[in-house]
């Protein structure tokens, strides 16, 4: 559904912002009361379940008022921002570099069309004659023609090396020379509030996705009934296999596409852990495909990016995919819908130096592994003592759907997977 706007265009009324999305938190303000702005401009910034939209002006006209504040929740078909007709396109017209950048406007997910940028090139014909060359329009989200604005950039120009050509935060930042660390032009920095009476030494806002992780583990914790059960693998094989691996390819490897690899083969044995909970039909849905979520930190907060498919991935495709997704979190350019309809999740505490854990389940999965730090201690097998690796697991299951009986099965598939190495670079059946 998409909604209606009024004929009178005096209210922009907030619009669907995708599939399932009635609401979605207020970043910031990217206009004024006062400011003429054109057709296609970006308005504001919002979050909705984690994923970055720009809201775009329909019309173009003068802003008379806007409705709502930073962190506040607005929802579908509330007004919006409110415009003074009178004066719509009875400004002055913009300076030719306001023009340029208002023409490039983002898009809203699925609901207002996106902006298509004018952006004329010219050239000399045979003739002497001046032909006009429009540029292909770039594929691009809305969270990279943003940061392309900000960096002046002309995104149409941009070689786009992501999937189907698509233009990256990564191909802005190599095009234009630039660091991803570099503040960008007219980046906010984190709102801060001076020190309290009460010792704090500052406070900050709690919105954003922050929030909305806050809001999403509360659900989870006050639905699913969980446990965690915990192992230890010998991954000494495993390390040696990894190297060699990682020598014919020329590149380093972690052990999480191998973890990945084990859970997949784990989860196939044991295909109720496989599985989600819909409360709402009091069913149990137990998923033929495996869509691994692998947790990733930002600096804007925990993402859980999905891998469709991912038993069908080989080691090198499950370490490429992981990065790319990886990159895209902290870049704000992933998919709303690459952040949904996971089916098993993993955690990376190792990454930070944790070796066991308690891991919140992704609800409404019923099972997530926690992944701890890989430690060099001395084993023992059959008798003798040699110098191995150590990787602990942390498993935390919905036991309203997997018993401990069944989760510690599971866990020990896992094990025993990865302590048998050849058979997880081996084509999966």
């Amino acid at each position: 559904m998409t909604t209606k706007q009024p004929k009178d265009k005096s209210n922009f009324i907030l619009p669907d912002l995708g599939e399932g999305i009635h609401e979605a938190e207020l970043v910031r303000w990217k206009v004024s009361p006062g400011d003429l702005v054109q057709e296609h401009q970006t308005l504001a910034e919002m979050e909705t379940d984690k994923a970055l939209v720009e809201v775009p002006s329909p019309w173009a006209g003068r802003v008379k008022e806007l409705h709502g504040q930073p962190g506040q929740i607005i929802t579908v078909g509330s007004v919006l921002v409110s415009y003074e007709i009178a004066d719509a396109g009875s400004g002055q017209p913009p300076e030719p570099a306001t023009a340029l950048e208002t023409a490039d406007a983002g898009t809203v997910v699925g609901s207002v069309k996106e902006g298509l940028r004018v952006s004329d090139r010219f050239k000399r014909g045979e003739g002497g004659e001046q032909t006009a060359v429009v540029p292909a329009k770039a594929l691009a989200t809305p969270a990279v023609r943003r940061i392309a604005r900000e960096l002046g950039i002309d995104i149409n120009l941009v070689p786009g090396t992501g999937r189907g050509n698509r233009v990256t935060a990564g191909d802005i930042y190599a095009f234009s020379g630039r660091s991803p660390t570099t503040t960008a032009v007219g980046e906010p920095q984190p709102e801060t509030a001076p020190a309290t009476a009460d010792g704090a030494a500052r406070s900050i806002p709690f919105r954003g996705i922050r929030r909305k992780i806050a809001e999403a583990l509360d659900h989870s914790i006050k639905t699913a009934v969980h446990f965690t059960v915990t192992d230890e693998a010998d991954v000494t094989r495993l390390d040696q296999k990894r190297k060699e691996y990682a020598a014919v390819l020329g590149r380093k490897l972690s052990f999480l596409p191998f973890v990945m690899t084990a859970v997949c083969r784990a989860l196939k044995e044991h295909p109720m852990v496989n599985a989600n909970v819909d409360d709402a039909k009091q069913e149990i849905l137990i998923r033929e495909v495996i869509n691994l979520g692998c947790a990733v930190d930002t600096e804007h907060g925990l993402m859980v990016p999905v891998i469709f498919g991912a038993d069908k991935y080989s080691i090198v495709g499950l370490d490429d995919a992981v990065a790319d997704l990886a990159e895209r979190c902290r870049n704000r350019t992933i998919g709303r819908e690459e952040l949904m309809g996971g089916t098993f999740s993993i955690s990376n505490v190792g990454s930070f130096g944790g070796m066991f854990a308690t891991p919140i389940i992704n609800y409404p999965e019923v099972a997530i592994l926690a992944v701890g730090r890989v430690k060099e201690q001395v084993l023992v097998s059959e008798g003798k003592f040699y110098a191995g690796k150590v990787m602990p697991l942390s498993l935390s299951c919905d036991h309203r759907v997997v018993d401990g009986a069944k989760g510690t099965r599971f866990l020990t598939s896992v094990v025993q997977h990865l302590e048998q190495p050849e058979t997880l670079v081996e084509s999966p059946a």
